[in-house]
């Protein structure tokens, strides 16, 4: 519907008609009121009043839908209940349909035209819709019942400039500033209407006017600087951003533009120095310098990357030293350079300050992993527990902490305890149910360590760790040979030169009597690791199987000299034979 001057005020002649006449009703009057030929009695406007004020409710609570449904039937009973419009164009103007939020606004205002917020409703509806035409219209109307609210008045100029009427601006930002000064606003909007009508040296000159009038203020060379570097001229708008660092080299803002700049021309090192100098500032948000620091992240594991990254996160943590993101941001850099040590310090530093972030516990329990530091794995596990009880990745790291401090009866406990929650992360939940495995293995509880071997294999069936345990563990018991031996060569072929994975096919052979390709398989597996006391005594038991007692001596004796404290290794080497 197109809006003309005039036009509500006509639509008001022919809806606004209204007569009050009387009925009597026994010694009781009863007012009636006449709306364009309709009669709404007084059980009627009370009913309307219901309606309104239950959908007023049902809108406080969200309720839309009822809402809408109140207002509706309210404006069905009485056509001219402005308030009931208003309230279905907030609505609509809400769920995001403007359409039907205009028609009820423009309903709204069409009735109440001296209403300051039906119009304010009407304009934010136009400006949404980008009809700068009927906006203008609105603001008048506006201006009209609200002469002094500035806000207005600024729509009102920005109007104006939306509908390329660029001197009618001007006039307007120029009332502006005789009523406010030259604030920024004012001359922001200003500068826009002489850049659109291509007049870049009156923009020139009015910021220079500027600086002349007031050579310390330092915003006034950023807009000068920007305005320069807005027509990309670079070597003018760098001298104006120098000369806004001399006044105040603690500007961020001002080193920001100056790198931005340094960068253009290839000075990537200078410029990251600005780029730092930005970042110790506490005036440069936080936020911005963590979207800052991301990026680098796309760039790793480029070294010069990361030492730029580690620089600014560092200079993140030094500028807020009460912002738990700032060491967060430095421990994940730190994190990403597998510098473990320094990382866990910042993510602690991190959590001094906020205990209800699950992603820096997280991150702090994989590096106590990664550490095999099984005793923090449990300390600061079972705390975040305390923080996050329904979070089945903190009972798994318990559990390994638990496993690998050889106590498998709290392993079994919390991995249980990880596995009674829906867990989508298959590898994961995998990797669960095979910890689990070997926990029961350790406890001597066989038939569940198969089942859960078996249940980890089902999610993922090439999973090497657990092909390689599961196979082992049955050798061990002399159990089910053929099927270990077909995980651990599947492991082997998955994972080559694996020394551990080579060991325990090895190892399976060898409980095969296959000893010639057992001793094979020993030594591939030695000259991947020459340091495993197990792996020597292996040996030597296959060498001393293939009647080779010197060469089976000779690496038990190699095991015990790295692992002392093996008796049984001894008693081989004192009897010269093997003992199972």
């Amino acid at each position: 519907m197109m809006l003309k001057r005039g036009f509500f005020s006509a639509s008001l002649v022919l809806l606004c008609l209204f007569a009050v006449a009387q009925k009597k009703k026994g010694d009781k009057e009863q007012r009636v009121l006449v709306l364009s030929g309709n009669i709404l009695s007084a059980a009627d406007s009370n009913r309307v009043l219901q309606l309104y004020y239950n959908g007023l409710r049902e809108k406080v609570v969200d309720n839309a839908t009822l809402a809408i449904e109140r207002f509706m039937q309210a404006i069905k009973t009485d056509p001219l209940h402005h308030p009931s419009y208003f309230e279905l164009g907030q609505i609509y103007l809400k769920k995001g349909d403007l359409e039907k939020a205009r028609l009820y606004a423009e309903k709204a205002v069409a009735i109440k035209t001296d209403n300051q917020w039906y119009w304010l409703l009407v304009a934010n509806i136009y400006q949404q819709q980008q009809d700068y035409k009927l906006l203008n219209y609105a603001l008048d109307e506006l201006l009209q019942l609200a002469p002094d609210k500035l806000d207005y008045r600024f729509d009102k100029a920005n109007a104006l400039f939306m509908l390329g009427k660029f001197d009618e601006s001007l006039r307007a930002y120029k009332a502006l500033e005789d009523k406010i000064g030259l604030t920024d606003e004012v001359l922001q909007g200003r500068q826009r209407i002489y850049l659109k009508k291509g007049q870049f040296d009156k923009a020139v000159a009015d910021l220079k006017e500027l600086i002349s009038n007031n050579p310390a203020e330092v915003r006034n060379y950023l807009y000068l600087g920007d305005l320069y570097y807005s027509e990309k001229k670079m070597a003018e708008a760098l001298e104006v951003y120098r000369q806004a660092k001399k006044l105040d080299e603690n500007n961020p803002f001002t080193r920001m533009a100056i790198a931005q700049i340094l960068e253009s021309q290839k000075k990537t090192d200078e410029a990251f120095e600005e780029v730092k100098a930005a970042f110790l500032q506490v005036s440069f948000g936080i936020d911005q310098k963590v979207k800052m620091v991301i990026k680098y992240f796309e760039a790793f594991p480029d070294q010069k990357a990361i030492a730029r990254a580690e620089a600014l996160a560092q200079a993140i943590t030094e500028a807020h030293p009460t912002d738990p993101k700032a060491f967060s941001l430095y421990g994940d850099v730190l994190f990403q350079k597998a510098d473990y040590p320094n990382a866990k310090k910042a993510y602690q530093q991190a959590l001094a300050l906020n205990k209800n972030v699950y992603l820096i516990w997280d991150q702090l329990l994989r590096i106590n992993l990664y550490q095999n530091d099984a005793v923090a794995l449990v300390k600061d596990g079972e705390e975040a527990i305390s923080y996050f009880p329904n979070q089945y990745g903190l009972y798994f790291y318990v559990g390994i902490g638990y496993q690998l401090q050889k106590k498998s009866a709290k392993a079994i406990t919390y991995l249980n305890n990880a596995l009674a929650y829906d867990i989508d992360n298959v590898p994961l939940k995998a990797q669960i149910y095979s910890s689990l495995g070997d926990a029961y293995e350790a406890q001597k509880m066989y038939k569940e360590s198969v089942a859960a071997y078996e249940k980890s294999l089902v999610l993922e069936p090439e999973n090497t760790y657990t092909l390689n345990n599961y196979a082992y563990y049955l050798s061990l018991r002399n159990e089910d040979l053929a099927k270990a031996e077909k995980m651990s060569i599947k492991s082997n072929q998955l994972e080559k030169d694996n020394a551990s994975f080579q060991d325990t096919y090895a190892w399976i052979l060898f409980k095969l009597k296959k000893y010639a390709e057992a001793k094979e398989w020993m030594q591939k597996a030695i000259r991947n690791n020459p340091n495993s006391p197990v792996q020597y005594e292996h040996l030597g038991d296959i060498l001393f199987k293939l009647g080779q007692t010197a060469e089976a001596l000779e690496n038990w004796n190699k095991s015990l000299k790295l692992n002392a404290d093996n008796p049984l290794l001894k008693r081989k080497i004192n009897e010269k034979k093997y003992i199972e």
